[in-house]
């Protein structure tokens, strides 16, 4: 049932794709912050990044932003594209790109207490990479345990769009 699920959720993104999109070698930064995980910081990396190393080949070029990880390119990847006119991404696109990595991510993930993991192991949380985790241990030992999963904003880096990809895979107890 999942496997059809994720057919599905992957034909009606491929679909919309089509209909929707923002051309990351084109789109200003208010543009780019429409996209989820996307905010002022990121966009601007993007398009700095574009003004320094010219138009993006492809979209798997986000890899090499600052900022942009596997997860925020995965979430990305049915929204933006290369080519063609900007086209902000509809509440049903972004809708659908949730439900397709609640879908693959279902059964996989597991809980991680931010309170006590060590890096390698928030490394596992969506959205969370080698820089991210190495920032959550070091704000840890700086600034004490978290009281909520939501406290992760402290940390440079982590706003709204990155908690709710964790869910319910962030813990403090």
């Amino acid at each position: 049932m999942i496997r059809l699920f994720t057919v599905l959720a992957s034909w009606f993104l491929l679909s919309l794709s089509a209909l929707a999109s923002v051309n990351i070698n084109t789109a200003e930064s208010g543009e780019l912050e429409s996209l989820p995980g996307i905010g002022p910081s990121k966009a601007a990396a993007i398009v700095d990044y574009r003004v320094q190393n010219g138009p993006f080949g492809t979209v798997d070029d986000l890899d090499d932003v600052p900022g942009i990880g596997p997860a925020t390119l995965t979430n990305l990847r049915a929204l933006v594209s290369t080519s063609g006119e900007s086209t902000p991404p509809t509440a049903a696109a972004m809708e659908a790109v949730s439900a397709k990595r609640k879908a693959s991510s279902s059964g996989t993930a597991s809980t991680v207490n931010v309170n006590s993991a060590s890096a390698s192991e928030l490394e596992s949380l969506p959205g969370i990479g080698p820089s991210k985790a190495a920032a959550i241990v070091s704000d840890r030992q700086e600034n004490g345990p978290y009281a909520a999963c939501s406290d992760l904003s402290r940390v440079h880096g982590i706003g709204p769009a990155t908690l709710a990809n964790m869910g319910g895979n962030c813990t403090v107890k």
